[in-house]
């Protein structure tokens, strides 16, 4: 994809993609695992920047046991529309 796209604005052309992710966040949950992944093209995107590919992960028992991915801004990673 290339720089001036603004990002990946669709979920499918960011489930389809293998691409090369400028940035990278991690947040974690109060047991040590990782609940959020946001990914951006440009390493200098702002957290409030719409175009970030957001990984949610959902445990069960203590076992990674869902993985949803969203485009949105990273900062509102939270309230996106979850399943």
């Amino acid at each position: 994809m290339s720089g001036n796209t603004g990002g990946i604005l669709s979920r499918d052309a960011q489930i389809g993609l293998n691409s090369f992710w400028g940035v990278a966040l991690y947040y974690y949950n109060a047991t040590g695992g990782i609940e959020y992944i946001c990914a951006h093209e440009n390493q200098d995107a702002g957290t409030s920047d719409e175009n970030w590919a957001i990984w949610k992960h959902t445990y069960t028992g203590g076992e990674l046991s869902q993985r949803e991915v969203l485009t949105g801004i990273c900062n509102n990673r939270a309230t996106l529309d979850w399943r």
